[in-house]
């Protein structure tokens, strides 16, 4: 009869083990959805920066005579549009486990290798979770910048049609 009580922790050990398995190739699958994210605004950071400069470059090369003050708001829109891009790209502090501190940690751990891996999982959750934040951070940035860039070429485009059309 002993026997019995035991296979059942033993399964429930097992099922555990399996959980924790398949929440860390699940947590796996998330890092890379969030690398990729993190590139996507990242380039549209870039886009926006460019563009920016584009607008920029613009604003000033021509001396505006008809409403230069809103050639003047269309190069400050799209300084803010640069800014929020420069913002969305800063380097920002490595977000994600340590290798030395998980060697340091377990490697000379008494710990049995499921609880180490259950351990692991909520780490990676925490680094998830904090790049998840980070990223909606840079998104808002990315954002912002799109549409003060997008008023900066408004105004731009009536300063320019005005001046063209003689007003």
């Amino acid at each position: 009869m002993d026997a019995e009580p035991e296979q059942d922790a033993t399964a429930a050990r097992r099922r555990k083990f399996d959980r924790v398995r398949l929440l860390n190739e699940e947590m796996d699958r998330l890092t890379a959805d969030v690398d990729q994210r993190v590139a996507s605004v990242l380039n549209k950071a870039s886009f926006l920066a460019v563009a920016a400069g584009v607008i920029i470059a613009a604003s000033v090369a021509q001396l505006w005579t008809v409403l230069p003050w809103i050639g003047v708001l269309a190069l400050g829109f799209a300084c803010v549009g640069l800014l929020c891009a420069t913002v969305a790209l800063r380097p920002g502090r490595r977000i994600g486990l340590v290798a030395q501190r998980l060697a340091d940690l377990y490697l000379d751990s008494e710990l049995y290798a499921a609880s180490i891996e259950t351990q692991l999982v909520r780490q990676k959750a925490d680094v998830i979770s904090t790049r998840e934040a980070d990223l909606i951070a840079r998104a808002q940035w990315v954002a912002a910048g799109s549409a003060a860039l997008l008023l900066s070429v408004a105004a731009l485009t009536i300063v320019f049609a005005t001046q063209t059309l003689g007003g």
